[in-house]
């Protein structure tokens, strides 16, 4: 992965296109970004009061082992809002648990070899209400709060490296059960 984008400049005149350096990447892991990928599944329709499993696969695309934090993601469960959810376009309240954090122990990091893909399947409908019928949207809004060398087994709050996950949406549709009126 490159650490530099290319980008036209404003106008999109005849000037030499800019180079920017993406911060985030390079200020967290130097020019070999952590390389995490993420897919989200879900089924297209579900009929009210249904499970609605969402199943995340996330993989270390890269060449060396890596560790995770496993807080506030697929992971760990519903212990913080991780994904957005909206009805029709109307954003809905996460209504799970949410934790406050001490330090990290080694057995809240997860390994990931090279190559490994490691997936979770979580139940929608437990922080989310989705008792309406409606063409909802699900937006993963992933944060790893700790991604680093597979060597180091944990570190302190103040030493974390946080990376985005970038991680696709879906759509879905509830519909009232065949037969009965909406």
């Amino acid at each position: 992965m490159s650490c530099q984008a290319r980008i036209r400049p404003p106008g999109g005149g005849r000037s030499p296109r800019w180079l920017v350096s993406m911060t985030l990447l390079t200020t967290a892991f130097g020019c070999a970004a952590q390389p995490l990928g993420c897919v989200l599944h879900a089924p297209a329709e579900v009929v009210v009061g249904s499970p609605v499993p969402l199943r995340f696969v996330v993989t270390n695309q890269g060449r060396k082992a890596l560790r995770l934090l496993e807080w506030n993601t697929p992971f760990e469960g519903w212990f913080g809002a991780y994904v957005e959810v909206t009805r029709d376009g109307v954003v809905l309240p996460y209504k799970g648990p949410t934790v406050k954090r001490g330090e990290p122990s080694a057995d809240e990091y997860l390994r990931f070899a090279a190559g490994q893909a490691r997936q979770v399947t979580v139940e929608l409908s437990l922080p989310f209400d989705l008792s309406q019928p409606g063409l909802y949207r699900v937006q993963p809004r992933l944060t790893l709060h700790d991604v680093g060398s597979a060597q180091v087994p944990s570190r302190t709050r103040a030493e974390h490296t946080a990376q985005a996950l970038v991680c696709n949406g879906v759509e879905l549709r509830v519909v009232q059960a065949r037969g009965r009126p909406s």
